[in-house]
């Protein structure tokens, strides 16, 4: 099988990094438009941002267990691709989008592929890495939404424009996801044996990874907050392209996601994880402070290194707990926590800030952040430091 191949870069493997790369970048290049197009054409206020983007991610929730179990019970190519498909078509009709309920409908719909997609790559990454090399090759995996990060949302603002071209911007998007489809047929798909189970807990839900998937959820709940609010913030504070933060932020990910993924594999998760949300931390605390360029690109660097460290990690700790039938599931209980903590944390952040202000908000974020830390260290950690001396972690 592929799975004991002892190079990264297969073949396939680069045909569905390419394909996962192309279809984030389609929806990176909305991260950014989407509450401007909210804000300007359907009258949103800040909480309905914080809706508009929570949904998204709340209805890639409540797929992604019936998404990990599709996977491991019917198959990785025929869900992968459907989910592609459909992706696909829901970013092209947003241009017909012509009030705010229908936004929030496409915008659950569209969560709805989202949710099974990104859990479908990452669980067929991990089918076909070799499994000496998995933390390392997560890592470079990673890197399809950390660059897509980096150039979506510049390009999809300078798409949109000035004069708000939201088709160019949305059918776009569309060309891109068709594109990561056409490449994603490609791809020789492990032959894993189908696990038929009953419809139970277990079958939609991973409780081995539970722990490590709830510091998971902290950490990115404060993130919803930089996904809804920072263009708004970027103008609030005179900065004309706010999309310069997650160039500046994927710039800082991409160096630090091979690094930290081999030294996880060498050291274990301890290091990495600690540092990281502690430099997530400080960058939160400066972004909350900055008023000009240089502060607010030094605090998306410093993210974005920290964040760099702590997901990736996280995700290598919840696949090797588990065995290769049982990644699906994993996958979706990991990603399920990272959504649910966006979308939570949109919606909790965006009543925030409306309260407050953009900038307290992020200085509240980085309190937050102590809580993941404190959890990992005096829990996380020793659940799955035990699995390994039980003999369940599956290096």
């Amino acid at each position: 099988m592929a799975e004991h191949h002892e190079t990264v870069w297969s073949k396939d493997f680069t045909l569905l990094w390419i394909a996962n790369f192309l279809m984030a970048a389609g929806f990176y290049f909305l991260l950014p438009t989407m509450p401007v197009y909210a804000m300007k054409v359907m009258g949103a206020n800040e909480s309905q941002v914080g809706f508009v983007i929570g949904v998204y991610t709340l209805s890639a929730v409540a797929i992604r267990p019936f998404g990990g179990y599709a996977l491991d019970s019917v198959g990785r190519r025929k869900v992968f691709l459907w989910a592609l498909a459909l992706f696909a078509l829901f970013m092209g009709s947003y241009y017909f989008a012509t009030n705010l309920v229908f936004l929030l409908l496409l915008r659950l719909l569209h969560g709805f592929c989202w949710g099974v997609t990104t859990v479908g790559g990452s669980t067929i990454a991990a089918d076909i890495l070799p499994p000496q090399r998995r933390g390392e090759g997560i890592g470079y995996f990673g890197l399809t939404m950390t660059l897509a990060m980096a150039l979506g949302p510049v390009i999809g603002l300078q798409l949109m424009g000035e004069t708000n071209q939201y088709g160019r911007l949305f059918f776009t998007a569309m060309g891109l996801v068709v594109l990561a489809f056409i490449i994603a047929n490609f791809i020789r798909y492990p032959q894993l044996p189908l696990t038929r189970r009953s419809i139970s807990w277990d079958a939609f839900i991973e409780k081995k990874v539970l722990p490590v998937s709830t510091v998971m959820f902290f950490s990115a709940l404060v993130y919803g907050g930089i996904v809804s609010f920072i263009t708004l913030f970027s103008k609030e504070i005179g900065i004309k392209n706010g999309g310069t933060f997650f160039l500046a932020y994927a710039a800082a990910l991409s160096l630090v996601r091979p690094t930290s993924g081999k030294l996880l594999d060498r050291r274990g998760p301890a290091p990495v994880i600690t540092v990281g949300f502690l430099c997530t931390a400080a960058g939160f605390i400066l972004l909350s402070l900055s008023r000009e360029l240089t502060g607010f690109l030094a605090a998306a660097v410093i993210i974005g290194a920290g964040n760099g460290m702590v997901w990736p990690s996280i995700q290598t700790m919840v696949i090797n707990m588990v065995k290769p039938q049982r990644r699906g599931v994993a996958n979706s209980t990991y990603f399920s926590a990272l959504d649910l903590g966006i979308g939570l944390g949109s919606i909790f952040l965006g009543w925030l800030a409306n309260r407050t202000s953009i900038g307290t908000m992020y200085f509240f974020s980085a309190l937050i952040l102590f809580v993941p830390l404190a959890y990992f260290s005096l829990y996380a950690l020793k659940d799955y430091n035990a699995k390994v001396d039980r003999g369940e972690v599956h290096d």
